[in-house]
């Protein structure tokens, strides 16, 4: 991938649209934006020198989630936080992405480098608990028919098992370059997602309809703070009708879980969303650990295809699994 040429691209693009995208100057750049999470998107900051513009790019197979989120972009913004939305984007860019949405750039730091991120999520945590009975929303989006049968238990597959089995098959075709991970750390991987499956489908617990509209990736880096302690959640083209709001708080509270103070945020959670989604949650913050066990691995092959951040996101990926791995066997004894 080379990331020169898509910024060209993007350039020349933004220029041919700069109307309706709000520019008034003559001459527009274009820059990547590296999302340390991996490379299923593409973002880039547009400006022309006094006005500034995000486009985050998809390929074809997340083009249904980015038009969901355009359609019900207007309620995210006025209830929820989320940036605005200035335009739509219905064409190939740049190779391999196929559809975008052009947003407002929000001036902000992420969560993960604000300087009081604690204040912040005590505002968070009663703006999500809204969202996961937002009943409104949950019928702009659904157009589908209702999935009775679609319980806690199928929304941590979607979201959890299924990553991890799409990972694992990009790790063993790049096999050859992680001389760090050992064959026996290869063959556990399976092992793991299997037991973690099985745990799943017979937790009492996960078995209930799922009937949450949820966010899905609520992590520190998907919420932005101002100077002035203004805040905004970002990347929502993973919304879910029938999604886990344990889910939600898990992604949000993981840097927070096992510290000193985790029994408040946990009784937090228990008064929010009632003690089976606390339950659920301590699952997921297994499956989160085991996220930066085996995810980050997918994106250290990934990257050694797009030379300009390859060594960054290499370097951050094999740090990430080299900690996380022993703490997992560590806490969970497989």
């Amino acid at each position: 991938m080379d990331l020169k040429a898509n910024e060209q691209e993007v350039a020349k693009w933004a220029a041919r649209h700069a109307q309706t995208l709000g520019f008034s100057g003559s001459s527009i750049e274009a820059a990547y934006i590296w999302n340390p999470g991996g490379f299923v998107n593409q973002s880039y900051r547009l400006t022309d020198g006094e006005t500034v513009r995000h486009l985050k790019l998809a390929k074809e197979d997340k083009a249904p989630e980015l038009r969901q989120w355009a359609r019900i972009s207007g309620c995210l913004s006025d209830r929820y936080r989320a940036p605005q939305l200035v335009q739509e984007v219905a064409q190939e860019i740049v190779p391999g992405y196929t559809c975008g949405l052009v947003f407002e750039y929000l001036k902000g730091e992420p969560l993960s480098s604000a300087p009081d991120p604690l204040s912040v999520i005590e505002k968070v945590l009663p703006l999500i608990s809204r969202l996961h009975a937002d009943e409104p929303i949950r019928q702009a989006v659904a157009g589908m028919p209702e999935r009775q049968a679609f319980t806690y238990s199928d929304a941590f597959t979607q979201e959890y098992i299924g990553r991890f089995e799409e990972d694992l098959e990009g790790i063993k075709a790049g096999r050859q370059l992680l001389s760090f991970v050992s064959d026996a750390t290869m063959a556990w991987f399976d092992a793991e997602v299997a037991r973690l499956k099985r745990l799943v489908e017979e937790h009492p617990s996960f078995r209930k309809q799922a009937a949450d509209l949820a966010h899905n990736d609520l992590n520190w880096q998907n919420i932005l703070v101002g100077e002035n302690g203004e805040y905004w959640v970002i990347d929502w083209d993973d919304l879910s009708v029938a999604g886990d709001a344990a889910m939600d708080y898990s992604v949000l509270l993981w840097p927070l879980y096992r510290t000193p103070d985790w029994p408040v945020w946990q009784e937090r959670v228990s008064r929010l969303a009632g003690e089976d989604a606390a339950e659920r949650m301590e699952v997921y913050f297994r499956a989160k650990l085991l996220d930066d066990v085996i995810d980050v691995l997918a994106d250290y092959v990934e990257a050694e295809h797009i030379p300009d951040v390859k060594e960054v996101t290499q370097e951050r990926a094999r740090a990430i699994h080299l900690r996380a791995y022993p703490e997992y066997l560590k806490l969970y004894g497989t």
